[in-house]
């Protein structure tokens, strides 16, 4: 029995189970999940090391780790913490005999054709094109996003930094939040209004806008206070983050041409998932001008299991590493 460890990395929290790579008929469940607050460990091996002994297992010889930053040459560099290490040397370091780092939304991307009804909730239903790539995209900590095309032995992984592409306003409002947050950043990416962080960004560009004071608030009590209508100006700034969500949705389908859906993911979607249908989200992402028949033919998805990413990890450590497949 080959035991895989999985995790998902991010700025915030870090995820961890193991699944069992010779039974995954039920689709790659990792038991004996733990999270695990990324910011109080010096390294990722401390985090890892730590995780096994809460599981009380033994150190698995095979692992794939989702982590949220860019991986170049075998050199992994976390986005939001100040962790940066060598894939070989980690391996080594765990005495591990197969290790596989990819993004974490490389890993979303590889779940969603692993990915059961119950882990997702439908925005916009339209027949995919089952030979059609598959986008995936969300806010969290940071804004990820990734591409999943078809091959002909299965699936192939685009790796993007999406996330940082110029942020593009499509009303007065928006342009008005742009100027704002011109003021602090010289470059406006998609990720300084769609994160945590871009939530209270523009909640006080907003109240910057308005002339009025803004409280210290967290993105967790602005996204709380507008979905439950106790403060107009937090309720208004998540309803601009949703309704720019759609249009950066609808511009990512177009540019990927991901026929085969979009799927939305990040740590902040299934904390939204029952408001976000109640916004101009659709609206906006079908706003393309000429090529808005093309934008409605493509099905949008929110992933509301939190834990898919492991689903992706492991579902991409069996159909890469011959010593699974047995």
């Amino acid at each position: 029995m080959s035991i895989i460890l999985v995790a998902d990395i991010g700025g915030t929290n870090g995820r961890f189970g193991l699944v069992n790579a010779c039974n995954h008929e039920k689709g790659y469940l990792a038991e004996r999940q733990i999270s695990l607050p990324s910011g109080e460990y010096a390294t990722l091996a401390d985090m890892i090391r730590d995780y096994i002994k809460q599981a009380d297992v033994a150190m698995p010889k095979f692992a794939c780790l989702a982590i949220a930053g860019p991986i170049q040459d075998g050199h992994v560099k976390v986005t939001n913490l100040n962790w940066e290490f060598s894939i070989s040397q980690l391996r080594d370091e765990l005495n591990m005999q197969a290790l596989d780092v990819i993004n974490d939304y490389s890993a979303l991307a590889y779940a969603a054709p692993h990915l059961q009804p119950e882990d997702i909730k439908t925005l916009y239903n339209t027949a995919a094109n089952p030979y059609g790539p598959i986008g995936v995209m969300g806010p969290g900590t940071g804004f990820g996003a990734a591409l999943l095309a078809p091959i002909s032995s299965g699936w192939k992984i685009i790796a993007t930094e999406g996330g940082h592409c110029s942020f593009a306003p499509t009303n007065a409002t928006e342009i008005s939040i742009l100027q704002e947050l011109r003021k602090e950043f010289e470059h406006v990416s998609i990720e300084h209004l769609l994160s945590g962080q871009g939530l209270v960004h523009i909640y006080r560009s907003l109240a910057s806008i308005e002339g009025i004071s803004a409280s210290d608030l967290s993105p967790a009590d602005i996204s709380g206070q507008g979905m439950s209508q106790t403060d107009p100006l937090c309720e208004r700034a998540l309803q601009i983050f949703c309704n720019v969500l759609g249009s950066v949705a609808g511009d990512k389908a177009l540019s990927w041409g991901a026929m085969g859906g979009i799927y939305l993911g990040g740590g902040i979607v299934p904390k939204i998932a029952d408001y976000l249908p109640h916004t101009d989200f659709i609206q906006r992402y079908h706003n393309k001008g000429v090529m808005r028949d093309y934008v409605e033919s493509i099905p949008v998805h929110m992933v509301i299991n939190d834990k898919a990413a492991l689903i992706g990890s492991a579902a991409w450590l069996v159909d890469t590493v011959p010593a699974l497949q047995s």
